[in-house]
C-alpha cells in the first residue's frame, strides 16, 4: 500500500471511529425510554447536533450566500448543464451498484446512458439519454450494502458531509476508493497532491459535486432554517429519503418530508 492509500485510509478509519461511539443507553426497565430510543436510534444526538451546528454556521456564512448568487445570476441552461455533467459522472458509479444488486437490466441503462451523454451530450452537458427514454437511477454503495441485507446502524452526522448513518458512511468510504471516474480523475494529475496525498483534481471533482447537490436542495435548506428543530427535521428527511432510495420508490412519504424535498425527493 502506497503512502498516498496509508493517508486516506487513516482518514477514513478517524471518521469509523467518531461513528462507532456510542452515548448512554435508557436503563431497561424503562420501557418507553428504550422504545423512543431505539426508534430514533440516535445515541449521539449531543455529538451530533455540535456538528450539525458547526455544518450549519458553515452554510450560513459561506455556502448559502454563493449558492443564492449562482442562482439567481446564472443562466439555467448552464445550471443544467452543470447538473447533467455531474450526474453523467456518477452515472459508472450508479452501473457498479445496479450490478452488485441484481439488476442487469438497469445496469445496462446506465451504461447506455453514460455512452449517449458523454458523446451525443457532450461530455455530459446534455442529457440526451432521458429524451430518449433512458430514465436516471442512481445508486451509491449505500443503497448496496442495504439490500445485502446490512442494517443501517446509528444515525451519524459528518462534518461537511451532512446526515449519514455507519452504513451510509461505509458506503462513502468505498465510493472514495471505488468510483471509476473518482479513480479517472485522481489518475489525471490535475493538480499536485493537495491534502492526504490526494490529487487536486479529486477535490475539483468532489467540490463541483457538492456544490451541485447544495444548488438543487436551496429550497429544502430553506425550509429546514425556518423549522423549529432544523435538527430533527433534517434526520427525519434524511432517513425518509434514504428509504426512499433503498426501496426503489416504493413507499409512502409523509407530508414533512415530502415538503422539504419537493421535487427532488421523487427525482433522487
Amino acid at each position: 500500500m502506497t503512502l498516498k492509500h496509508t493517508h486516506k485510509w487513516l482518514a477514513i478509519i478517524g471518521i469509523l471511529l467518531i461513528t462507532s461511539a456510542c452515548a448512554t443507553r435508557p436503563p431497561a426497565h424503562d420501557l418507553g425510554a428504550v422504545a423512543e430510543y431505539e426508534r430514533i436510534n440516535d445515541p449521539l444526538e449531543p455529538f451530533n447536533r455540535v456538528v450539525f451546528k458547526a455544518n450549519l454556521i458553515g452554510d450560513k456564512l459561506i455556502l448559502r450566500p454563493m449558492i443564492k448568487t449562482y442562482i439567481k445570476v446564472m443562466p439555467k441552461p448552464v445550471k443544467d448543464g452543470v447538473s447533467n455533467v455531474v450526474a453523467n459522472l456518477l452515472e459508472p458509479w450508479s452501473l457498479i451498484n445496479h450490478a452488485l444488486q441484481g439488476k442487469p437490466d438497469s445496469a445496462s441503462e446506465s451504461l447506455a446512458r453514460f455512452v449517449i451523454n458523454s458523446t451525443i451530450g457532450i461530455l455530459g452537458i446534455f442529457d440526451v439519454a432521458t429524451s430518449m427514454g433512458l430514465e436516471e437511477e442512481k445508486e451509491d454503495l449505500g443503497q448496496t450494502l442495504a439490500v445485502w441485507g446490512m442494517d443501517e446502524g446509528v444515525y451519524v452526522m459528518l462534518p461537511f458531509f451532512g446526515p449519514s448513518s455507519v452504513r451510509d458512511t461505509i458506503g462513502l468510504t468505498g465510493e472514495f476508493f471505488a468510483d471509476p471516474m473518482g479513480i479517472a480523475i485522481d489518475k489525471m494529475n490535475v493538480g499536485d497532491d493537495i491534502f492526504l496525498g490526494i490529487d487536486g483534481g479529486s477535490y475539483i471533482h468532489f467540490a463541483v459535486e457538492a456544490f451541485d447537490k447544495r444548488v438543487r436542495y436551496d429550497e429544502g435548506f430553506d425550509e429546514m432554517y425556518e423549522a423549529e428543530d432544523p435538527y430533527v427535521l433534517a434526520r427525519s428527511a434524511y432517513r425518509q429519503k434514504r428509504t426512499f432510495d433503498i426501496s426503489d420508490g416504493a413507499i409512502d412519504t409523509s407530508e414533512e418530508e415530502e415538503d422539504i424535498f419537493g421535487e427532488e425527493f421523487d427525482d433522487e
